[in-house]
């Protein structure tokens, strides 16, 4: 549970955001250490485009510098930040006109002390969701990166993509039954009765 560290760091970045409104460089440079990484990955997980990622995560926090003011609080700074990236990719795909086909999991290094067959069992599940990631629909997609990949809860994704938390919902309960199709067609789980 995120609740009390999170509620902490929440009002560390509220107050940032708006040091940030007052013009305060330091809090800006400090807002953007915080999440450069976590809206990168995000938005990669979008665009499937290091160069446009890097490009859309300095655009977010561009509008964040000038748009500080305009944030009320009524919502986490973190999904506040998300909706901004949500939008700014949605606007890129759109421009781009091209269907998201696939989505990359991002892996770290594989464990030295996993072994050649650990690692090769590890690549090959990450491999398995990966493709079938891929095969899920953009709303699907997005709502189980936010979920697992970004830590947020239903209310904070509805926030970030715009629609009722009922939809969220709804959306997970579909995605985790196409995963779990998806898998047990590669033989990776049950098929769900």
């Amino acid at each position: 549970m995120r609740s009390d560290r999170g509620e902490a760091s929440g009002e560390v970045e509220s107050q940032l955001i708006r040091q940030i409104a007052g013009g305060d460089r330091g809090a800006f440079e400090s807002l953007y250490q915080t999440y450069q990484n976590r809206l990168f990955h995000y938005l990669y997980s979008m665009v499937h485009a290091i160069e446009t990622a890097e490009e859309l995560t300095n655009d977010v926090m561009l509008e964040v510098w000038k748009g500080a003011s305009r944030f009320r609080g009524q919502s986490k700074p973190s999904t506040w930040l998300f909706g901004i990236a949500h939008h700014k990719a949605l606007n890129e795909l759109r421009r781009r006109r091209t269907p998201t086909e696939s989505l990359h999991v991002l892996a770290g290094v594989a464990d030295p002390s996993m072994g050649p067959e650990g690692a090769a069992l590890r690549e090959s599940v990450r491999s398995a969701l990966g493709k079938a990631l891929a095969r899920l629909s953009h709303e699907h997609r997005e709502v189980v990166e936010l979920t697992f990949y970004h830590q947020f809860n239903y209310g904070e994704i509805a926030a970030i993509v715009g629609c009722p938390a009922n939809t969220v919902k709804t959306r997970m309960f579909y995605a985790k039954q196409q995963l779990r199709r998806l898998l047990a067609g590669r033989g990776m789980g049950s098929e769900p009765a």
